[in-house]
């Protein structure tokens, strides 16, 4: 569950949290209604939108779940280059994502493939 976590968060890192984009996506008329004051950094966007999934537009709500299939994919495509060039990082304060920025060129291609695809998810193509 652990890897899980680490993969959301690289996904997270490399587009922008589920939809929260500042100043545009599914997700932004929610992040600036319930979110507002709260600065970005550190998934506190994303932690604020899942705190109040409740409250949600069925837009963003729609993207969210699209987002998370996607999310399956790219644990297949990338939990071994996490493993393999990050495995003895301890997760937390973005420790992980830095060593796979560190490492971005290195990526196997499915797993720059589906990030690259994660991208294109979160602007809605």
């Amino acid at each position: 569950m652990n890897r899980l976590f680490i993969i959301v968060s690289l996904a997270l890192w490399m587009g922008s949290p589920v939809g929260a984009q500042v100043g545009s996506g599914p997700c932004a008329k929610d992040r600036g209604a319930l979110c507002a004051g709260i600065d970005s950094g550190d998934g506190k966007i994303f932690k604020c939108l899942q705190d109040n999934k409740d409250k949600l537009s069925a837009e963003c709500k729609a993207h969210q779940e699209k987002m998370k299939e996607h999310y399956k994919e790219i644990k297949e495509a990338c939990s071994d280059d996490v493993e393999k060039f990050c495995g003895e990082i301890k997760p937390g304060k973005g420790r992980i994502m830095k060593c796979m920025r560190q490492h971005k060129d290195e990526l196997s291609s499915a797993c720059k493939a589906e990030m690259a695809q994660n991208k294109k998810v979160k602007k809605g193509k």
